[in-house]
């Protein structure tokens, strides 16, 4: 009886706390905050800057990437860095998911806490 209690509790447990494990993708925020931050700083205010369809452009259009950030040396060095090459669709969603017209309003977590830019 006692495990049968346990195991639901478990169970419920865990399904209760999924979506808020899903809120976004701690790997890409993790990825933004330490290639990224430094310039533009934290990852939800810098993805607040851009709306959904901005963030696809630029992600889908290397060369205006790249020229946004010419003049900026550890800019250039960031997107070429081969975390930001290998991961550089799952930066896309997180920054469309987080875009301003997402709608998607990230408050205070253990990740994330105010902003300094």
């Amino acid at each position: 009886m006692k495990k049968t209690v346990a195991g639901i509790l478990v169970a419920g447990g865990i399904l209760t706390l999924s979506p808020a494990a899903e809120k976004y993708d701690t790997r890409a925020f993790r990825i933004v905050t330490k290639l990224c931050t430094p310039c533009h700083g934290t990852p939800f205010y810098m993805a607040k800057q851009l709306d959904g369809d901005d963030w696809a452009y630029f992600f889908d259009n290397e060369k205006k990437l790249m020229a946004i950030h010419k003049n900026k040396p550890k800019g250039i060095a960031s997107l070429k860095n081969k975390l930001f090459q290998n991961h550089k669709k799952r930066l896309k969603k997180f920054f469309i998911k987080s875009s301003k017209d997402s709608g998607a309003v990230h408050g205070c977590d253990a990740n994330f806490c105010g902003t300094r830019h």
